[in-house]
């Protein structure tokens, strides 16, 4: 029929696996200006995907691909964070019949711009993603948001454990055998 589009959509004609292939590399080689000292490590999709969570019940995730690494995010847990401002775990995605949680790998949290999520991974990594393009991602309008990895913290100096003898004199710079006479005068 002449006007009628032929070809299909690129994420109808692969499988899977090979369309998360796909968009991590696509990713990659976004224009290198648009992110400064953050370097970029992944992907964030929603492609209707559901996991076993610990009670076999089915449920809707968010993909996380950082590094190659498949984490996932439960979308109830998700929104309910952004909106009260609490965090929400990070899961790794198992498979064995069917994919589901294998446990948590993080947590995420809005940051305290308001403008950005970001993600504590168990290892000590950190990233982060806009929350414009997270809720592009959630209302089915993008397929896939970036994610960047922050920059290391500065070490810290551990803080020492203090005990309040720290800022007491010792004991033998007491003198017991004081009496009472002394001590008024």
């Amino acid at each position: 029929m002449p006007g009628r589009m032929t070809s299909t959509p690129l994420y109808y004609s692969l499988s899977p696996r090979a369309y998360r292939v796909y968009l991590y590399q696509m990713l990659q080689t976004m224009e290198p200006g648009e992110v400064d000292d953050m370097q970029r490590a992944g992907y964030l999709s929603r492609d209707g995907k559901r996991v076993l969570d610990e009670d076999g019940v089915p449920r809707e995730i968010l993909e996380l691909n950082i590094y190659g690494a498949r984490l996932c995010i439960l979308i109830d847990d998700l929104i309910a964070a952004i909106q009260e401002g609490t965090a929400a775990p990070v899961e790794r995605v198992k498979q064995n019949w069917m994919e589901y949680l294998g446990g948590q790998a993080g947590r995420v949290q809005v940051s305290r711009s308001g403008r950005a999520l970001n993600i504590y991974l168990m290892n000590g990594d950190r990233f982060t993603l806009s929350l414009d393009s997270l809720r592009e991602v959630l209302g089915y309008r993008e397929r896939a948001a970036r994610i960047v990895e922050l920059p290391p913290l500065p070490p810290q100096e551990a803080a020492r454990d203090h005990l309040i003898t720290d800022y007491c004199r010792p004991l033998s710079h007491f003198n017991t055998h004081e009496t009472a006479d002394s001590m008024t005068a």
